[in-house]
Order: structure tokens, then sequence, then C-alpha cells
């Protein structure tokens, strides 16, 4: 018998003093497990949109960019529009912090 899936849900977003956020029902895929993640999103019937801090702010002038200093609570990301939107993380990568925001599009 297939195991039955739990679908993820909105949760309040309590951001880290740094303004990190991680969904507490959200698997923890680490970076070579890239497949396993498609396959999480898939299952869960959601689409994914990112925000990117980049693309939200001044970086000549944002103390994350120009001051390498490790903080984006002072970010609000942009969220998607349309409705049932939910954020999913905050996290930092290569480019800067990111905010993966998710949308239930089918019931799996």
């Amino acid at each position: 018998m297939p195991e039955e899936i739990v679908l993820i849900q909105s949760v309040p977003v309590v951001r880290e003093p740094d303004g990190w956020w991680h969904h507490p029902d959200l698997p923890m895929f680490e970076e070579d497990q890239g497949e396993e993640s498609r396959q999480w999103v898939k299952a869960q019937g959601l689409t994914i949109v990112t925000a990117e801090m980049e693309y939200e702010v001044d970086t000549d002038d944002d103390p994350y960019f120009e001051q390498g200093e490790g903080s984006c609570a002072h970010w609000e990301p942009s969220k998607p529009d349309g409705d049932g939107w939910f954020v999913l993380a905050i996290s930092d990568t290569d480019d800067g912090p990111v905010c993966w925001w998710a949308r239930r599009e089918v019931t799996p």
C-alpha cells in the first residue's frame, strides 16, 4: 500500500534575527538532492516561485551586499500575484538571499 502524502500547509513565518527562515515541514534537501526535491514538490502539487533579494534592493547601498553583513532581516520578499502563496524558506545562496514561495496548483 503506498504511503499517504502529508501535504505541507501555510504556517506563520517567524524569521530568525538575521532574517532566515525554513518551513518546519519542508524536508532538508542537500545540494546533490535536486531530483528528490523536484519529486517532493511534484508529489505536493506545488508551484514554486522565487523572490531574489539582489533584484529587490539597491545592491550598491544594501549592507548585505555592500558590507557582507550576513543579515537579510530588513528585506521583505515580494509576494507573487494571486492567492494561496505561502513561504517555504528564506535562505542564503551564492547570489544572495532568496525567498521560495509555494502555491498548491493540484491536489495529489
